[in-house]
């Protein structure tokens, strides 16, 4: 049996003091008396294997507090399985105990409160024949009446449902687009993590409430990853569905003769689980020809494990199934250009506001009613005088305005679907600008956080009353990088910036990334100075970024506390949570350029100065050379999680030393003063009060050994220092659990007088590295030597 770290006697006095007596009753065993105090409680599994132990298919450990009353406390029964005690015993005679399981001595002088119990090598016999098994646990005392039986259960079969899939769909004039996601599926009850469970397949059952149309034989295809299937020989089976009944799941035949022709059922196997490395991999697709325009459809849909386990709608409540309509059979129209207000620096260029938003501009679509309309399509819609609103066209019902992102290399709704109340004022051209008309033909969105030198690729789709999408308008914006580009001209890579009136230099977008485009995290400040100074730019000096420019590019000239143009509508401390990632202890988002919100930008077109990582930067001095800049996604030490901490956090004129906590010392002179009975240690002599005694250094008995830090190169770059019997006592395997990953040389051992207090060692900065501080680099501008 292991042993856990509990809380001590203190404790145990006070659980014994509040423990009461109860009566415990059931069929066999009523009117018995049991003692709560003295039955085992707090019972838990532990999926892992005993230290030591050989792993097996199924490790479990059982966790229990010991009772309350341990005075008597003789030994602990158990029992694997229900053969010889039931779910409803509470008391064991000696027939039972003699066929128990195992049992195990109480160690009496134990000041531990809980125990484990391995029960690994007891239920290998069982895993391939149940889905679960009892675990019971009695405490057999030497004297008085004992308490009640206990029980835990351990879970081996897998009897959770995969997760639901959300399927989105598309629709037009005879068809629809279905799009899923493979769902993720948890087959360990006890590992909640790992959610790659093999997917068996899905259910999907088309229908129409129409009895007269026949669904039999519409035109499906399938995309899935595993290739496209027009025909359901090799992907997907018609008039199929799958079924589970109490031991097995299987494929059932749907009957789909004429009193169900408006009805398709068809089945998907699957076989993988989700696929984690390549999300894009878990995509399916499945298009439907052959329907009517204009008419509403139920998409029924279920998803199955290997075990029968299913979510989604598979019975026949009809309300909880997606409904989709086909739309009529003239698309709405669309022009071909997308118009914007004119930069006067770069006239070529669109120019963005003071806040970083994009206006663009488009001739007003319109939705024909037949296919002879006379409207010529071009960067405007040109009606003809004879084609009137309510006879030849009518007003679309909304617009689709979306951008190209790079990252995650897909459409990204920019602004929300919404009705023609969004578009109230129309525009017509006037010189080199745009103004309000009741007369003009062209309407207005906004692009919102839209970094200066961005190039856009837009996408606006007009959608009728019925649905039915417009052929895209798709256009490419070249934005303005502005003034302060204007003034300098940066290296690849790098964003035009300023600190002043005067000092222009040129800073990285988003935190360094390597070459395989990783963000640079858990480096010492020496190796993020020797990153950005490996880095050749013509006619600039590269560097890590010095503390003040970081900071005044984060304040932007004063206006911003945090470093990005922030959205009046939201709390600051949400805005700096949803979009800058601070104190979330959300690392993966972190990491990944895809996951990361555009909106956390300053004017500049600077990202992530609040959140995300801490950043190294050059200190103002050499003694503070090693300083931490930003906030990150780790919720700080000291600081609450909540709207104060996050703020605090995430201020542009926070500085931080990183530090490791050590013991205080001195090596001067100590001075005991007697104060009554009392001796005071204070560290300066004091001529007001009474002389006891004084330490000098032949007097003291602590001693301390004192380090060289070394990096993967064999370079110092600090000295650090722990208690010599520590460091002699755990040798270098602890050593190795300090060093964080550093080369810790032994380098001399000293006398000290170790004050009892603990200390910020702020020597710590030159070898401090964290996954959660990285960097960006500066390039400043070299200055011709007259």
């Amino acid at each position: 049996m292991s042993r856990f770290m509990t809380i001590r006697s203190l404790f145990v006095a006070f659980l014994f003091s509040m423990a009461a007596v109860f009566w415990a009753c059931s069929d066999d065993d009523s009117s018995v008396e049991f003692r709560v105090e003295r039955e085992v409680s707090d019972i838990s599994t532990l999926l892992q294997c005993a230290k030591g132990a050989d792993s097996g298919a199924y490790c479990f450990m059982v966790r229990f507090r010991y009772p309350d009353d341990t005075e008597s406390l003789d030994s602990i029964y158990l029992w694997v399985g229900n053969d010889v005690l039931d779910d409803t015993s509470k008391s064991v005679g000696d027939k039972e105990k003699s066929k128990a399981t195992d049992r195990f001595a109480y160690p009496s002088k134990t000041e531990e409160l809980f125990d484990t119990i391995d029960v690994t090598p007891y239920i290998q016999d069982y895993v391939e024949e149940r889905e679960s098994l009892m675990v019971a646990l009695y405490c057999d005392y030497s004297g008085g009446r004992p308490g009640t039986v206990q029980r835990i259960y351990l879970y081996f079969g897998d009897k959770l449902a995969p997760s639901d899939i959300n399927i989105s769909d598309s629709t037009w004039t005879t068809g629809a687009l279905l799009e899923w996601t493979r769902p993720t599926d948890q087959t360990n009850h006890y590992k909640p993590n790992e959610l790659s469970g093999p997917i068996l397949g899905y259910n999907i059952r088309i229908y129409s409430e129409n009895k007269n149309e026949d669904l039999r034989k519409l035109k499906v295809k399938l995309e899935s990853p595993d290739g496209i299937d027009s025909t359901g020989e090799t992907l997907y089976l018609r008039h199929k569905g799958y079924h589970s009944n109490v031991d097995s799941v299987f494929l059932q035949s749907k009957e789909h003769g004429d009193s169900r022709k408006n009805e398709l059922f068809l089945a998907i196997p699957d076989g993988k689980g989700y696929n984690n490395d390549n999300p894009d991999s878990n995509i399916f697709r499945l298009t439907i020809e052959g329907l009517k325009a204009e008419t509403e459809y139920k998409i029924g849909y279920s998803t199955w494990d290997t075990c029968g386990n299913y979510t989604g709608v598979d019975r026949s409540d009809m309300r909880a199934w997606l409904t989709i309509n086909t739309t009529d059979s003239v698309a709405p129209l669309m022009p071909t250009k997308i118009f914007t207000m004119k930069d006067t620096l770069y006239p070529e260029m669109a120019r963005l506001d003071s806040n970083n938003r994009l206006l663009i501009f488009w001739s007003q679509s319109v939705d024909p009613y037949k296919r002879e309309h006379d409207i010529e399509v071009d960067t405007v819609l040109s009606i003809p005088d004879t084609c009137l609103v309510d006879l030849c066209y009518e007003k679309v019902e909304m617009y689709r305005v979306e951008y190209w992102d790079r990252y995650t290399e897909q459409w990204v709704i920019s602004s929300d679907v919404d009705t023609l109340d969004r578009y109230t004022k129309f525009y017509k051209p006037s010189g080199d600008t745009m103004k309000v008309s009741a007369t003009g033909k062209f309407i207005s969105d906004t692009i919102r956080y839209v970094a200066p030198g961005d190039t856009l690729v837009l996408r606006i789709i007009a959608i009728d009353e019925s649905g039915y999408w417009s052929v895209p308008l798709i256009d490419t914006i070249a934005v303005s990088p502005g003034a302060i580009a204007n003034e300098i001209e940066c290296p690849e890579g790098f964003v035009a910036v300023k600190a002043s009136d005067t000092n222009y230099f040129c800073m990285e977008r988003m935190e360094h990334q390597n070459d395989s485009g990783e963000f640079m995290t858990n480096v010492l400040h020496s190796e993020a100075l020797a990153t950005c100074e490996a880095i050749s730019a013509s006619g600039f000096k590269v560097s890590l970024c010095n503390e003040r420019d970081w900071e005044l590019v984060c304040l932007s000239g004063g206006t911003l506390a945090y470093g990005v143009v922030q959205d009046d509508t939201v709390e600051t401390a949400e805005f700096l949570f949803k979009y800058c990632n601070v104190a979330t202890n959300d690392s993966a988002s972190a990491a990944n350029p895809a996951k990361r919100s555009s909106r956390c930008m300053n004017p500049m077109g600077i990202r992530d100065l609040p959140g995300q990582y801490q950043e190294w930067v050059r200190g103002r001095s050499e003694d503070t050379i090693a300083v931490v800049k930003g906030g990150s996604y780790r919720v700080m030490s000291g600081l609450e999680s909540g709207e104060f901490g996050r703020e605090t956090q995430a201020l542009c004129t926070n500085r931080y030393f990183p530090y490791f906590t050590r013991l205080a010392y001195t090596t001067d002179s100590v001075y005991l003063y007697r104060e009554g009975t009392r001796v005071d240690t204070v560290y300066t002599a004091d001529t007001s009060r009474t002389l006891y005694k004084v330490l000098t250094k032949k007097d003291f008995k602590d001693t301390l050994q004192f380090f060289d830090i070394q990096d993967s190169s064999g370079n110092s770059v600090g000295t650090d220092y722990v208690p010599y019997a520590e460091y002699k006592q755990g040798g270098d395997e602890w050593l190795e659990t300090i060093s964080n990953g550093m080369k810790y040389v032994p380098d001399h051992i000293e006398v000290v007088f170790l004050t009892g207090e603990r200390v910020a060692y702020r020597g710590a900065s030159n070898y401090y590295r964290s996954s959660s501080i990285g960097f960006r680099c500066c390039a400043y501008k070299e200055q011709n030597e007259e």
